[in-house]
């Protein structure tokens, strides 16, 4: 059984291939598990692009590590469900997601990066002029835009990977720790609050309290209250029939009063004692369940169903069980419940019987049947808050895309012993006119950008008339390849716009992996970050990015 820590690393992937091979190995020497966006494995999600999919997979980390380099990369418009972040590079809006949520956030910056940082902030002019080869300005701003959030995030430079590695050893701990006293407040806070609630109540319902959690003394108690009603009723019987008899009666009556007292008094001890162990017990449960959910099966401090069930979860003792996945929907939710910071402010909710701690979620399009091509096994996700009967997995507020999305889709729980449910359909009250006016009015707004030269813009629009023609109709429907296919077109042409150079231009590369090679561009890779295929005069063909180029020819572009 894993107990492996989810820590997110955040960077340029190619500009920095060696530096997170390394960060990689020191987490995983450590028992955590990397979530790195070039490693295999890494989740993709179906109708948002690749990059976006980084911020779908940071949300079930609680740490993350995020290292700057001189290296901005490539800015998108189109972030699918999360356009706040339109026109931001990939590590740009991680780190600005990650900071949104709440998580801990450790974030290193080159030392000469952060160095000319302090220059250009006083003077951007000198910028062109002085800074170092490969340092973009859009590294520079989003130093800026990081170091302005409030309260302000961690931050700390390095020269080399080895600085990196020697400050996580010390701080890797320390944000551990914080992350951990803040959910042991929390949980102190809720049950502060039900020990309150408990001494508020009326006598007579503590007792009962009492009553219910210690038996054997209620049972004690009770028959010292039947003999002193003997007792009683003896002492009234033999009034003026002597006074010795009475004295000794009365004496005997004394004796079980004192001892029914005592009894009295030591149950409302213990079973005070006994109701507080258990609400305690109740706040960390709800803490752990809503706070602490693993970020893989088997995180969390139970280990089987019988553990499971003697906790207090709906998980029936005993054997192998099989989860019951009811209904499968999408609701805004509550900032804040129990007392408890969420985290999300809108989520798909799973509701059914016997999940158990450790429980997945996969999906699937209507009608497929099996998993992914080229994969063994469905994506298999751990919801974000866990309940024996309900679960919920963080997702947008954007509607009514964050809603129509999942339109036509398929769900299926497994329990962490293998056992999953039947597949159930997604369900909403769709309200199809107004998704049809959505649909014609984003695919009419997307067309005209692209017939007016602005393809860059018109990409969300399309790729949102594209989504909801897709869900409402079905993938073969003519209006949803229609709009597909302008989509595409508009993803082209908006990354040929931001390039410099076609297919046959002479090049140079002066920075990257590959510095120093000179070759022929032989294709543009589409929605690649580097989209050069570029054939040198001898050797096998490498990509390169726009940054790491310049043309062989006087008259090349600027």
């Amino acid at each position: 059984m894993s107990f492996a820590l989810q820590v997110f690393v955040s960077s340029a992937c190619h500009e920095l291939r060696d530096l997170r091979a390394s960060v990689r190995d020191w987490l995983q020497n450590l028992g955590m598990t990397p979530v790195m966006s070039d490693e295999t494995g890494f989740p993709r999600f179906d109708g948002i692009p690749p990059y976006a999919s980084c911020l779908r997979a940071l949300e079930e980390c609680p740490l993350v590590i995020g290292i700057i380099d001189r290296h901005y990369g490539a800015s998108f418009d189109d972030w699918g469900p999360y356009p706040e972040y339109a026109g931001l590079a990939p590590t740009h809006a991680e780190l600005l997601h990650a900071l949104k949520l709440g998580k801990r956030v450790l974030i290193y910056v080159q030392h000469d990066t952060w160095t000319f940082y302090e220059v250009w902030r006083k003077n951007p002019a000198v910028f062109s002029s002085f800074a170092p080869r490969g340092l973009q300005e859009g590294t520079l701003r989003m130093f800026q835009d990081l170091k302005q959030r409030t309260p302000a995030p961690w931050l700390d430079h390095f020269a080399d990977v080895s600085d990196i590695l020697q400050s996580l050893n010390k701080e890797f701990i320390n944000q551990l720790y914080l992350q951990f006293k803040e959910r042991e407040k929390q949980a102190a806070d809720l049950t502060d609050y039900f020990l309150g609630k408990i001494s508020e109540v009326a006598p007579e319902v503590r007792e009962k309290i009492a009553e219910g959690l210690n038996p054997t003394l209620i049972a004690e108690r009770d028959a010292m209250r039947v003999r002193l009603e003997q007792l009683e009723a003896t002492l009234q019987a033999t009034r003026g029939e002597g006074e010795e008899k009475a004295l000794q009666l009365q004496h005997e009556k004394d004796e079980v009063q004192a001892q029914y007292d005592s009894l009295s008094q030591q149950l409302r001890q213990t079973g005070l004692l006994l109701a507080q162990a258990a609400i305690k017990d109740a706040s960390w449960l709800d803490m752990v369940r809503r706070t602490m959910l693993p970020a893989q099966p088997g995180r969390i401090p139970f280990h089987h169903s019988e553990e499971v069930a003697l906790r207090g979860y709906k998980a029936a003792a005993g054997g192998r069980k099989v989860p019951k996945l009811r209904e499968v929907t999408w609701s805004r939710l509550p900032e804040r419940e129990s007392n408890l910071h969420r985290g999300y402010p809108a989520g798909r909710i799973f509701r059914g019987e016997d999940f158990v701690p450790g429980i997945t979620i996969t999906h699937r399009r209507r009608g497929e049947i099996g998993p992914p091509v080229g994969n063994s096994d469905y994506i298999w996700q751990l919801p974000n808050t866990y309940y024996g009967d309900y679960l919920e997995v963080a997702s947008s507020a954007n509607e009514p895309e964050s809603f129509v999305s999942w339109r036509d889709h398929e769900f299926q729980v497994k329990n962490p012993e293998g056992e999953t449910s039947e597949w159930v359909l997604f369900s909403y009250p769709f309200d199809d006119p107004m998704l049809e006016s959505v649909r014609i009015e984003s695919l009419t707004q997307g067309k005209q950008l692209l017939s007016s030269g602005d393809p860059q813009k018109a990409v969300e629009p399309l790729r949102k008339a594209w989504i909801f023609a897709d869900r409402m109709y079905g993938q073969g429907d003519p209006r949803a390849t229609e709009s597909k296919s302008i989509w595409e077109q508009a993803r082209r042409d908006a990354q040929l716009a931001g390039l410099r150079f076609r297919k046959g231009d002479r090049l140079h590369v002066h920075d990257g992996p590959h510095v120093g090679k000179s070759g022929v561009v032989e294709q543009i890779l589409f929605g690649h970050h580097h989209a050069y295929l570029i054939q040198p005069a001898e050797g096998e063909v490498f990509q390169a990015s726009d940054a790491q180029v310049e043309s062989t020819r006087q008259d090349s572009p600027s």
